[in-house]
């Protein structure tokens, strides 16, 4: 009886699982580089200066966690009563953190 949830839990989230971590991997990679060329240019002074610099650094480590968080869940491999309802919920974790993500990045240019 597990052995046939487990195949079908599977054959559910076989064609999701994969391109979702592969985009937060390369995401997650892209806002942490950005993250840290912001920190370096600002020359030995904080890179915190204004209220919009503080807006940015909290979208973007609003949307890291939230990608961590997606990430954890796409990963977790025990089986629930309702698979479906479970990635529905990941799925719109990990679209809210890619606005959330966009959000930041935008501010970061036009502020």
């Amino acid at each position: 009886m597990i052995e046939r949830e487990q195949i079908q839990f599977d054959n559910e989230i076989a064609g999701y699982r994969q391109p979702m971590v592969t985009s937060i991997g390369i995401l997650m990679g892209f806002v942490l580089a950005f993250m840290a060329n912001w920190a370096i240019d600002s020359d030995g002074e904080s890179a915190l200066e204004t209220g919009a610099d503080f807006a940015v650094a909290g979208t973007l480590a609003l949307a890291m966690l939230g990608f961590a968080i997606t990430l954890y869940r796409l990963l977790d491999n025990r089986i629930r009563p309702e698979p479906g309802h479970r990635y529905r919920l990941t799925l719109r974790l990990y679209l809210l953190s890619i606005a959330c993500c966009f959000v930041g990045l935008g501010a970061a240019l036009l502020l």
